[in-house]
């Protein structure tokens, strides 16, 4: 009868060397959660892809199913910061150390439009919600 050593730490090490090269495989950090009239809101899952020194001002949009916003610049699908969820039975949206904002509800306060292609997760956005550029939402920051 053969026996079979097993060395824990390699195993270990391997197992957390997979999960750390998953994790930096841009994998899907994308959270949907939907209403029941299936208005879909889109946080990101980990942290806001950070849009540095701009500010978004508009107010509470649907862009296809997405929630967004209606600003000067257009309509744009929005990612909310972690943590963001619906509040149940309404069309609106908590966002943590900011609030809560309604269909028509105004938002000023950090985020931007970025190009879509740039986000980590830009394959997971729901069909109907993107377009070339997507809003990101940071009020904290």
């Amino acid at each position: 009868m053969k026996t079979i050593r097993v060395v824990w730490p390699a195993i270990a090490l391997a197992g957390l060397t997979a999960a750390l090269l998953t994790g930096c495989g841009g994998g899907d950090a994308l959270i949907t959660q939907s209403t029941a009239s299936g208005h879909v809101l889109m946080s990101d899952a980990r942290h806001v892809e950070a849009v540095p020194g701009q500010t978004v001002d508009g107010t509470l949009a649907l862009v296809g199913p997405c929630f967004g916003l209606a600003t000067s610049a257009g309509t744009f699908a929005a990612v909310f910061p972690n943590g963001s969820k619906l509040i149940e039975n309404t069309d609106q949206v908590e966002i943590p150390g900011w609030g809560t904002l309604g269909l028509g509800n105004h938002y000023q306060g950090g985020g931007g439009a970025v190009a879509t292609a740039t986000l980590s997760y830009h394959n997971s956005i729901p069909a109907g919600c993107g377009a070339d550029h997507i809003i990101v939402l940071d009020p904290i920051r």
